[in-house]
């Protein structure tokens, strides 16, 4: 029993653990660990902030239907999960004095998204009983890469909105609204896969087609701030 409760959450941890990890490791100008960490913990604070909302103010909607399933993606996911994110990524930005390259916006965002996809899987995968092996690896190949995804695209943005203070509210505004637009029809796909098996099959290419793209549109964002980074370090070695 002990041992199961720990392979639990190895397995909810690891997908998280690993993939913030790739991402810190690219950085030109490593961030203090106590940050990433805090980060982690902003990310942590914001699944239970989310799982509050969720017993208080969101109305839970029923996604048996494609309209559920869009509403219920939105207003019970998206929304709330992505705000709470991109208010966690700002106060971090607010009181981190290391917060002074492009890069750092994508790997805070990723340190706070990976905090909260960590703590998801752990409910996740305590709440699943027997089939708990199953639903970790589907979570790990499609799940956490997911609020990867979402959190390079808005620490991509929200960096360009923090530095380019001419075109900050324009970028910010994006860096809040492109995750949660992602990040709700990414849900939406997910939920009508099993309205109507007749259109699972088109649903199922649709959401392939989807993941693969917010995954290339990802690594290009990921170089385009590392090219930012590295044109600004050339800069000041002139």
């Amino acid at each position: 029993m002990i041992m199961e409760i720990w392979l639990k959450i190895l397995a909810a941890l690891s997908p998280a653990l690993v993939l913030a990890i790739v991402l810190v490791r690219k950085d030109l100008r490593p961030e203090p660990l106590r940050w990433l960490l805090a980060a982690a913990g902003f990310g942590v604070l914001t699944g239970f902030g989310v799982l509050l909302l969720g017993f208080t103010v969101l109305p839970n909607v029923s996604t048996d239907t494609y309209f559920g399933a869009m509403v219920s993606s939105f207003i019970d996911a998206a929304i709330p999960e992505e705000l709470l994110k991109f208010c966690a990524l700002y106060l971090v930005a607010r009181k981190c004095r290391h917060f002074d390259e492009a890069f750092d916006g994508v790997v805070y965002a990723v340190c706070i998204g990976m905090g909260f996809a960590g703590l998801e899987n752990v409910l996740y995968l305590f709440g699943a009983d027997d089939e708990w092996v199953m639903v970790g690896v589907s979570r790990a190949l499609l799940a956490v890469p997911a609020h990867y995804f979402f959190a390079v695209i808005m620490g991509s943005l929200f960096s360009l909105g923090w530095f380019d203070t001419r075109h900050r509210t324009r970028y910010m505004t994006l860096a809040l609204i492109a995750p949660i637009a992602v990040h709700g029809v990414y849900d939406t796909l997910c939920f009508s896969m099993a309205i109507d098996e007749a259109l699972s099959g088109i649903i199922l290419l649709a959401f392939i087609l989807g993941f693969n793209f917010i995954r290339k549109c990802s690594r290009q964002l990921i170089q385009l701030m590392l090219k930012i980074d590295r044109y600004v370090l050339a800069e000041k070695e002139i």
